[in-house]
């Protein structure tokens, strides 16, 4: 007899550390057309690697704020490359111009998933009902729930 209690405490701590987990997803579900679309939870690596070419991945989902601070930076970028200074000057500028983008990209890698289900909440989707505990407490966490 205390075999068996003994293996159903550990099969339901397996359980509960598998609930607890923070999923690879959340579900979102358009209202009026019933359209789902899935946000990953972990680190945006396509935010990260590639938001610095012209923020083409931001402006694919709909973060269009956030690509105009990555075309203002090119534009500032440019201007600092065609600005008759010197050198020393125009070298110091593109560093901290350097520093910028990666911070920023760096934001972008931790934050992006958070702020594209935002920003598809704020548009009229909603999030397909949560399954599991883990799914709850990232919305808690990310703050989704309204």
């Amino acid at each position: 007899m205390a075999r068996t209690s003994a293996s159903r405490r550990r099969a339901t701590r397996g359980n509960k550390a598998t609930t607890d987990k923070p999923p690879a997803l959340i579900r979102l579900r358009q209202k009026r057309s019933g359209k789902e679309k899935r946000v990953a939870t972990g680190f945006a690596w396509d935010l990260f690697l590639f938001a610095g070419f012209f923020g083409l991945p931001l402006f694919w989902r709909r973060l269009h704020a956030w690509g105009a601070v990555i075309l203002a930076f090119w534009c500032i970028d440019l201007v600092i490359g065609r600005a008759p200074v010197s050198g020393a000057t125009a070298r110091m500028a593109e560093a901290v111009l350097f520093a910028a983008f990666f911070v920023l990209q760096l934001f972008l890698g931790f934050l992006g998933n958070r702020l594209t289900a935002r920003n598809y909440l704020a548009h009229g989707w909603e999030i397909a009902p949560p399954v599991d505990l883990g799914t709850r407490r990232l919305i808690e966490r990310w703050r989704l729930a309204s």
